[in-house]
């Protein structure tokens, strides 16, 4: 009976070691909905508190990572933060490219935020923005106006700390149909590897 029970022992071990462990913990995706209704005032959000922040000086906190300001939005980097912030277009689009977008590819051209002009119903006005972001969104003219269309790209969105996020814009809109209610979904890699799951 003892050498049965050495042996089942024996087995059991040797299984065990020979077995190789994924150590790498997936990511869950993430959805948030930001209240950017105001045509003046910034939203700060941090991916890793999964929230919106306070920021008393934006220009000089790493805290946050993206800001918006109805369907503008900033990265934590270039000419509107002291942090890594920049972004890049993936190309990618919908459900089907965002479960796609599995890496940060070594050849993916991120830019960082600078000055562009902008339509707005007076003519126009210079705001600091990222210019890869600003693809998030096309117009659309209809008969109860002008309407905010998500382009349905994937972004990868280099946070104020050198870490990954990708993101899906999804809507402009609030459940009752309000503007500068952006809704995203997002998976961030707190590891700052570029695994994206």
């Amino acid at each position: 009976m003892k050498k049965h029970v050495l042996l089942s022992a024996i087995i059991i071990v040797t299984f065990c070691a020979c077995k190789k462990e994924d150590t790498r913990s997936s990511i869950q995706a993430q959805t948030f909905e930001i209240n950017s209704t105001g045509s003046t005032v910034w939203k700060y959000f941090s991916f890793a508190a999964n929230d919106t922040l306070t920021v008393a000086n934006p220009a000089n906190s790493n805290t946050w990572d993206i800001a918006f300001q109805r369907y503008r939005i900033k990265t934590n980097g270039g000419k509107s933060g002291s942090g890594s912030g920049s972004a890049a277009n993936s190309y990618q689009k919908g459900q089907t490219g965002f479960d796609a977008l599995k890496n940060v590819s070594d050849t993916a051209t991120f830019a960082t935020d600078d000055s562009i002009s902008i339509a707005i119903q007076q003519g126009y006005a210079i705001y600091v923005v990222n210019p890869a972001l600003y693809t998030w969104f096309t117009l659309e003219f209809a008969t109860q106006g002008t309407q905010i269309v998500p382009s349905d790209y994937i972004y990868i969105i280099k946070t104020a700390t050198d870490k990954y996020a990708k993101v899906w814009f999804k809507s402009y809109y609030s459940a009752t149909n309000l503007s500068g209610y952006v809704t995203f979904q997002y998976k961030y890699q707190p590891d700052g590897s570029k695994n994206l799951e």
